[in-house]
């Protein structure tokens, strides 16, 4: 998985153990062996609805409003947890059907996101720096020639 990718998870284990179906954005690439992953909400509870980072929000967030990507409502990209899952965890559940690949954030949106995430409270120092190197390899001139090219 890339950098940027929208999954829905149908069996999602929430904080208090109950299980449902989520939308989740991966940050990495996995390739440390674990992706970094946030939930989303189209709940709008004391969360503001300006285009991007509303880290000073009472639930640190980053809004995404329909049309700005592939999500089909007005999304709040919680920023509250992050989440590691061991990569060939995720690819399994993703072969088993468990997840569901349904879309990827576009390279400005997702920029904008992780300088977002790096700047929370609630993200580790580890996910900070696996983050700083996702958004320099995203800007890197070769990726984005790359991606141009329909290149990796």
């Amino acid at each position: 998985m890339i950098p940027g990718t929208i999954l829905c998870d149908d069996e999602f284990t929430f904080s208090d153990k109950s299980t449902g179906k989520k939308i989740l954005i991966v940050l990495n690439d996995g390739s440390d062996g674990v992706y970094i992953v946030i939930k989303t909400t189209s709940q709008s509870d004391f969360k503001g609805n300006d285009y991007g980072c509303q880290s000073s929000d009472r639930y640190p967030n980053f809004f995404c409003p329909k049309g700005s990507c592939c999500l089909t409502k007005d999304t709040w990209i919680q920023l509250d947890q992050f989440f590691e899952f061991k990569m060939h965890d995720m690819i399994a559940r993703h072969f088993s059907g468990h997840i569901k690949r349904i879309g990827v954030l576009p390279d400005q949106l997702l920029s904008e996101l992780l300088i977002c995430a790096i700047e929370c409270e609630d993200i580790t120092q580890k996910q900070s720096q696996v983050l700083r190197e996702c958004r320099r390899i995203l800007l890197t001139p070769a990726n984005k020639n790359a991606k141009n090219s329909g290149g990796k």
